[in-house]
């Protein structure tokens, strides 16, 4: 089963296989996207915010929380933003690139 996976400011769209992460679905999609770490979740160069269809992505992990703890603080957990390397697709969503690094 495929997901559509839109990067709105970009006025693109690929296709994600179900429980592809992000970056994977962007990467094979022709999608060039920043990854410094390699998607090791050592970073947060991936990151990306969920404009719609957070419901349909995997739960944030640890390793994801603490990472993007370390460069952002706590309150980034409380918005969309994810890292394209952990997040998994389950169905159609839509992202943007953040603005913040």
């Amino acid at each position: 089963m495929t997901h559509t996976v839109e990067i709105i400011d970009r006025d693109t769209e690929v296709e994600a296989e179900d429980g592809q992460t992000i970056l994977q679905a962007m990467l094979h999609g022709g999608v060039e996207w920043m990854h410094a770490c390699g998607g090791f979740c050592n970073c947060t160069t991936c990151r990306v915010k969920v404009e719609e269809g957070m419901e349909n992505l995997s739960e944030m992990e640890e390793s994801e929380k603490n990472t993007l703890r370390r460069f952002k603080g706590d309150e980034v957990l409380e918005g969309p933003f994810r890292l394209s390397c952990q997040v998994k697709v389950y169905g159609d969503i839509k992202i943007s690139e953040p603005e913040w690094y």
